[in-house]
C-alpha cells in the first residue's frame, strides 16, 4: 500500500482530497493534519510514503515545514505540495518537490501523481545488481570508480574533454557526453544543454530566465550556473512536473 498524510487547515479540502484517494485501490490515508507541525509530530514516529502538504497554511507554511522535514527527518516522505497558487512551484521544487498539484483537485491529476510514484518504484525496485554500476574516472593517471546517484552533480563537455563534478573535485572520462548520458539514463540524470547532463537529485536551485528557459545551481558543484536550453525544455519541465 502507498502510505499516504493530508495535511491542509480547510477540513473541506482535506475531504474533498481524502475522497478521490479513497478511490485509488493502492492508497492508505494513513493521518490528516490541520498544521504543519502536526505532520512533523507525526512523522517522528511514523513513516509515509507521500505528504500532500498545503502551502498557505496558518503558524508555518508549507514551504518551511518541508525544509524542516528535509533537514530533521531520517527517511523522509515524497513532498507533494498542492496550493491554489502556480507562483511557489520554482520555491518548491528548489525543495526537490515530488509534484505540484493545484486545487481545485480532480481525480485524474490526483491519479497521475499516484501513477509517477508507482513508476518509481517499480524502476527501483527493477535495478538488478548487474544494473548498479560504478562510473570510472581519470585523476593524475589514476582510474577513480564513481557511485553516480550518490557522489556525481554535474558532467559537462569542455573543450574536447568530458568533466565530472562530484563531491570531491573534478575528473575526466574517457567518454563521449553521449555515451554517459545513455549510461545514467535510468539512474535520474538528465541532460539540460547539449554540454551539460545533470543529477535531478542534486539541483538545489530554479531560477526562470530568458526565453522562458532556466538557469541551474546544484550542490557539490563548481559550475554555478547551468542552463536549460530551449531544446531541452520540454523534457526537463516534464520530468518535473513545471
Amino acid at each position: 500500500m502507498i502510505k499516504v498524510v493530508i495535511v491542509d487547515d480547510e477540513f473541506p479540502t482535506r475531504q474533498e482530497l481524502s475522497s478521490i484517494l479513497q478511490n485509488i485501490n493502492d492508497v492508505e490515508i494513513v493521518a490528516q493534519c490541520s498544521i504543519g507541525q502536526e505532520l512533523l509530530d507525526y512523522l517522528q514516529n511514523n513513516t509515509a510514503d507521500i505528504v500532500f502538504l498545503d502551502i498557505e497554511m496558518p503558524q508555518v507554511n508549507g514551504l518551511e515545514i518541508a525544509r524542516i522535514i528535509r533537514s530533521t527527518i531520517s527517511n523522509p516522505p515524497l513532498i507533494v505540495f498542492s496550493t491554489g497558487y502556480g507562483q511557489f512551484a520554482v520555491q518548491a521544487f528548489e525543495l526537490q518537490a515530488f509534484d505540484y498539484v493545484l486545487k481545485p483537485y480532480t481525480q485524474e491529476r490526483i491519479l497521475l501523481t499516484i501513477m509517477r510514484f508507482r513508476n518509481q518504484k517499480k524502476q527501483m525496485e527493477n535495478i538488478a545488481p548487474k544494473d548498479i554500476f560504478k562510473l570510472p574516472v581519470w585523476h593524475n593517471d589514476k582510474m577513480i570508480l564513481l557511485n553516480p546517484m550518490e557522489e556525481i552533480s554535474l558532467i559537462r563537455a569542455e573543450q574536447q574533454k568530458v568533466i565530472v563534478s562530484t563531491n570531491n573535485g573534478e575528473y575526466e572520462i574517457n567518454a563521449s557526453l553521449k555515451d554517459v548520458e545513455l549510461k545514467l539514463k535510468n539512474l535520474g540524470f538528465l541532460r539540460t544543454h547539449k554540454s551539460f547532463i545533470v543529477n535531478i537529485s542534486k539541483i538545489r536551485e530554479i531560477i526562470p530566465w530568458f526565453n522562458d528557459t532556466f538557469i541551474l545551481t546544484l550542490d557539490n558543484c563548481s559550475q554555478k550556473e547551468i542552463p536549460v536550453s530551449r531544446h531541452y525544455l520540454p523534457e526537463f519541465k516534464k520530468i518535473l512536473n513545471i
